[in-house]
């Protein structure tokens, strides 16, 4: 591992390591439960195991549980295959949302809506999905532009996430 003394250089340690070694010293559940986070697709029972380096009796024990308790849904039952259940960590990050107080509410709500009107007046449209995709050349560098695209679809969908955390109406910004 190296250091830098450049504030703008790579960090001083390889914190890919660090998280390997973590994972690795992990108790299996713990183990088990990273790879379930990232099950975005059905995944078999085998697959789990060999990633969470684990017994299969111990991953299908810990998908199950997983399963039990909504954080997965069993797509299939021989083999035995599982994947994320998005509704579930939509409703986890709803429900962190709704714990934001008045403040931390609107001003998040006010820096995102704020952006979104930047968006709108550098592009000229209500929103990113009125863009062609075969006229991004004509906003500049089509890579910037797919950015720019992209984190404005992820703007509008966290004002629409914090809004339903709230119940909040809209007003009168033209996103929803």
């Amino acid at each position: 591992m190296t250091t830098s003394n450049d504030e703008h250089g790579p960090p001083p340690a390889d914190f890919s390591e660090d998280f390997g070694e973590q994972l690795r010293d992990a108790p299996a559940d713990e183990r088990v439960y990273r790879v379930a986070l990232e099950l975005t697709t059905p995944t078999r029972v085998a697959a789990v195991a060999d990633r969470a380096d684990c017994s299969k009796n111990a991953a299908r024990r810990h998908l199950r549980r997983l399963a039990d308790i909504g954080v997965l849904n069993q797509v299939m039952a021989n083999p035995e295959a599982f994947e994320r259940n998005e509704s579930y960590f939509e409703w986890r990050r709803l429900d962190r949302l709704s714990r934001l107080d008045e403040d931390e509410y609107r001003d998040r709500l006010g820096e995102l809506l704020s952006a979104d009107e930047t968006y709108k007046e550098k592009y000229g449209v209500e929103k990113p999905s009125d863009i062609d995709a075969l006229e991004y050349s004509e906003f500049g560098d089509p890579e910037q532009v797919w950015l720019d695209l992209n984190n404005w679809t992820a703007i509008r969908r966290e004002v629409r996430e914090l809004r339903r955390s709230r119940q909040d109406e809209p007003l009168d910004e033209g996103v929803v």
